[in-house]
């Protein structure tokens, strides 16, 4: 029973850093932010006006945006702690975290312009 306690409580502890995250995260950075209100916004309107796998597949684009950001600022924050001097590395890091947002942010954004968008014109207009 005592194994169990703690396995409970590590969960728990882990939980709580994982919303420390999300909290830092939203605080310090703004393209999180920004991210976070675009992607839950894609993400609750394709659950909501989308169907079947089309939905899930819409949802989850746009909930990745989200995931990617979060890796992003860490990698971004991670580089920072390393290092306060230039160096190429850590500006090709910094970077290519940020590519990896921009890639997953335009592939959401091309199925919503697909998927997304006609079915809010056509609600807007019946």
């Amino acid at each position: 029973m005592k194994k169990a306690a703690q396995v409970i409580t590590g969960v728990v502890k882990g939980i709580g850093y994982a919303l420390e995250g999300y909290l830092g995260a939203f605080r310090e950075d703004r393209h999180f932010r920004i991210n976070l209100f675009l992607s839950l916004t894609g993400t609750l309107l394709s659950a909501a006006l989308l169907e079947g796998s089309l939905a899930v597949i819409v949802a989850l684009s746009n909930y990745m945006v989200l995931v990617v950001e979060l890796i992003n600022t860490a990698v971004e924050r991670a580089v920072d702690t390393a290092t306060s001097e230039f160096k190429r590395s850590a500006k090709l890091a910094k970077d290519a975290s940020a590519a990896a947002v921009l890639s997953i942010g335009l592939f959401a954004l091309a199925l919503d312009l697909k998927f997304l968008l006609p079915e809010i014109l056509k609600r807007l207009t019946c």
